[in-house]
């Protein structure tokens, strides 16, 4: 069993089982849309950290710091060396620029709505926009606008199907790694 404190929701055998094949199913769709390219270790360490944030926000609508900010960190670390590698300083500095754009505008969402946007999502945005920001602010701004998309027809769908339902919390943690991946996929 999982540390429940560490991966919170992620603690029977059927939701490791499920977490760990949406885990490695992403990861074989990041390794075949970047190759052998140098930021590949990074965008995989995205793919990882994105799986645990969403399978625990979609199991107890937590978004674990014990996942996000060793993920920041790694994100960081790989991208500056996948930027040396390739030559690509404008795209490490446009990354570290959009995480803190874009965990900025989450924080004022969050402040502005406190019952519906939680720090773990503010958090999560950080990562979210130094991945996306890596790729360009097209990129950055794709996602955010995927992430509300789906997450706004999810919530017209819920209301329809649970119509007195209107005080559960939306786990917004997999809207926001959905909407960035597609847009890593789609984006070259």
């Amino acid at each position: 069993m999982t540390d429940s404190r560490t991966f919170p929701g992620i603690d029977t055998p059927t939701r490791i089982a499920a977490t760990c094949a949406v885990g490695v199913a992403t990861e074989a769709v990041i390794f075949l849309r970047f190759g052998w390219a140098p930021p590949l270790a990074a965008y995989l360490c995205f793919g990882a950290v994105a799986t645990v944030v969403s399978a625990s926000d979609l199991a107890v609508r937590r978004v674990p710091n014990a996942v996000v900010l060793p993920g920041l960190a790694c994100g960081v670390a790989l991208l500056a060396l996948g930027s040396g590698l390739d030559a690509t300083w404008r795209s490490l500095a446009r990354a570290g620029i959009a995480m803190v754009v874009l965990a900025g505008f989450y924080l004022a969402l969050g402040l502005a709505f406190s019952s519906g946007m939680g720090m773990g999502d503010v958090k999560w945005a950080a990562v979210v926009g130094l991945y996306l920001g890596w790729l360009g602010w097209a990129a950055v701004a794709t996602g955010t606008l995927l992430a509300f998309l789906a997450g706004s027809l999810f919530v017209i769908g819920r209301r329809f199907a649970r119509p007195t339902d209107h005080r559960t919390p939306l786990p917004f943690a997999p809207f926001m790694a959905g909407g960035a991946l597609v847009v890593m996929l789609a984006v070259r």
